[in-house]
């Protein structure tokens, strides 16, 4: 059990740094345009970084959701007796 969660926290991770790439590359990419004065640009980002940064951020949501369960569902358990 303890490799699947390791498995979804480097999912986590690798989609959350992804994400926040995509982003900081989407918002230079619209400011450089729009200081250009290019609009093919504009359309050109949206059209090639939007839809893969979308779908990064919903793989990300959910493996940040099941790591959540997960950890609610460890601390729900009770301790053992004997154990302080």
């Amino acid at each position: 059990m303890h490799s699947f969660r390791r498995a979804i926290e480097v999912l986590f991770v690798l989609t959350l740094a992804v994400l926040l790439a995509g982003g900081i590359v989407f918002v230079l990419g619209q400011a450089i345009s729009l200081v250009a004065g290019q609009s093919q640009w504009l359309t050109a980002l949206n059209d090639a970084i939007k839809t893969p940064i979308c779908i990064t951020a919903s793989v990300c949501a959910v493996a940040g959701f099941l790591l959540s369960y997960k950890r609610r569902q460890a601390l729900e358990q009770p301790q053992k007796a004997g154990a302080r």
